[in-house]
């Protein structure tokens, strides 16, 4: 009886002692918890892997960065995201925060690499413009399953003329790219056909441009 009328005259002493005794414990549960919550908000989505175009291809050898499901429940729309020149695949994943954006809205996406980090756009039918054709195969192919009427293809400066080049150049053996869209200076634009949807954006690029990209190309399908 006593020390009931202890604990009831003095809460915050009680308290006090009772944390005393079980800090230790109820940290440890803490910690357990939080990385158990990291653990299921993650699980489930593809990993960020760097890839080389197989033998087989035209641009068998060339390297790129993927993140795609590998066995998604349905076919997935695929986004190319192409970096500046004097740049890389891993800095555009990182400035553009695509990854992210793919998780949460159920796309695949890619981000392919050039040559010594510049676009060699000379020729509308090069290497370069194969080789994004070849991205797009290779990763529908063998990498997930992708919705052939829902390609898109983004780009910065030089990058956002690769874009183009190849966004506008005739489809490839049924191969198409539904929207194109560019951040930055891209110069003169080629024409494209009113069956390609392009948009151009100014400014500095970042999750936010990114998000306004996905909703401008996840309007139109093939």
């Amino acid at each position: 009886m006593w020390f009931g009328c202890l604990v009831v005259s003095n809460p915050l002493k009680a308290g006090k002692q009772l944390w005393a005794k079980n800090r230790k414990r109820v940290l440890i549960i803490g910690a357990v918890l939080v990385v158990a919550w990291i653990y299921v908000s993650r699980s489930g989505n593809p990993d960020t892997e760097r890839a080389k175009i197989p033998t087989g291809y035209l641009s068998a050898e060339r390297e790129l960065t993927v993140h795609a499901d590998a066995d998604p429940g349905k076919p997935l729309p695929l986004v190319l995201v192409l970096h500046d020149d004097n740049s890389d695949a891993g800095a555009i994943e990182k400035i553009t925060e695509a990854s992210t954006l793919a998780d949460r809205r159920d796309f695949a996406v890619v981000y392919p690499e050039a040559v010594d980090g510049e676009w060699r756009l000379d020729d509308p039918q090069g290497a370069d413009v194969q080789y994004l054709r070849d991205v797009v195969r290779y990763v529908s192919q063998e990498r997930s399953k992708i919705d052939q009427s829902r390609i898109y293809i983004w780009g910065l400066g030089e990058g956002g003329r690769a874009a183009l080049a190849v966004a506008c150049a005739a489809p490839d053996n049924g191969l198409k790219f539904v929207a194109v869209a560019t951040v930055g200076s891209v110069g003169q634009s080629p024409s494209c056909s009113p069956e390609t949807h392009v948009q151009h954006v100014d400014g500095a690029w970042n999750e936010r441009i990114t998000r306004a990209l996905w909703d401008f190309s996840r309007q139109f399908k093939a």
